[in-house]
């Protein structure tokens, strides 16, 4: 472990950033509502950054809902890349995914699809957000042959990188299946009430203390966020439980220090359960979604592992 990140995750143990995964629902939506109306994205800057580093930054509406097209010439790549941000499904895209959509689109040479989806703090229910991400991918297999297509998500962006294609297969499948998934620190939002989730919950509780920034409270906090007393198909909240019939290949990423940890064997059960070809990595003493961030060794190691695999 590089002492850089050792320092760094002291830091955010010292700042008890866990804490704020205790909140309750009311509480933790209306933190999401504060930290989603801070300006993050101005869009004539990203235009000026986009015409000073010569690439094309294309800005178009899915359903009501801004999409980024990261794109090296005007005219569309071979390939594209349909990125999914995280932040629970209650809050937007920071600078760490705009960045990394840009390195992405230089480093592969393909175009970079990034869609703001509608949250769940914005009194929308979670199968809007489905239908917005999944009419997106859509538009992309109008564009793109769906082989040329990779989706990258993180934390909630990796639940929906799967869960397209979970909805894809309850639909009937109408659309081709993407070339690959890359899902960094997936999870899922289990009914705890339930005797077949209790092993789950108490792996996460088991993970607790090694966790620097999640606290599995919030799971259940989330589950009723999403939820919204509405009856929803169970993938939707639990993405282990979907049916990932001829998913293709399949990537996850985990810290091996994050509760999320815990759905990495759930995951190996279901792929090998639907015959999907599919990679665990894992991070030894690494937190929640590390490959986003750049500044210690694991980090840039680990993202620049998912840019060489979004090349293929």
């Amino acid at each position: 472990m590089s002492l850089i990140y050792k320092i760094a995750s002291g830091i955010v143990r010292l700042l008890n950033v866990k804490k704020m995964f205790l909140k309750n629902k009311e509480e933790m939506l209306e933190y999401a509502k504060k930290e989603n109306a801070k300006a993050v994205f101005d869009l004539d800057k990203a235009k000026k950054r986009a015409n000073r580093k010569n690439y094309y930054l294309i800005v178009r509406d899915v359903m009501g809902y801004r999409l980024l097209s990261y794109q090296k010439n005007k005219s569309h790549a071979e390939g594209a890349v349909l990125y999914f941000f995280g932040g629970g499904m209650i809050t937007g895209p920071d600078r760490l995914d705009f960045s990394l959509s840009e390195r992405i689109m230089e480093k592969t040479g393909k175009d970079v699809w990034l869609l703001f989806y509608p949250l769940c703090s914005e009194d929308v229910k979670v199968d809007k957000t489905y239908e917005v991400c999944f009419e997106t991918y859509r538009l992309m297999t109008e564009t793109y042959k769906a082989e040329k297509i990779s989706v990258l998500g993180f934390s909630s962006g990796a639940c929906l990188s799967l869960g397209i294609f979970l909805h894809n297969n309850a639909l009937g499948r109408p659309l081709p299946m993407a070339g690959k998934i890359i899902s960094v620190s997936p999870g899922g939002l289990p009914d705890i009430n339930l005797d077949e989730n209790k092993e789950v919950w108490e792996k996460l509780n088991a993970l607790n203390h090694k966790d620097i920034m999640i606290e599995p409270t919030y799971f259940k906090t989330a589950r009723e966020i999403l939820k919204k007393d509405e009856d929803l198909p169970e993938y939707m909240l639990d993405g282990t439980n979907g049916d990932f019939s001829d998913f293709p290949k399949t990537y996850f990423y985990y810290g091996g220090n994050e509760c999320l940890y815990a759905f990495a064997e759930e995951f190996k059960k279901t792929m090998e359960k639907y015959h999907v070809p599919y990679e665990i990595i894992v991070g030894k003493g690494m937190c929640h979604c590390y490959p986003l961030m750049r500044f210690f060794r694991e980090g840039r190691k680990a993202q620049d592992e998912i840019i060489e695999l979004l090349k293929k």
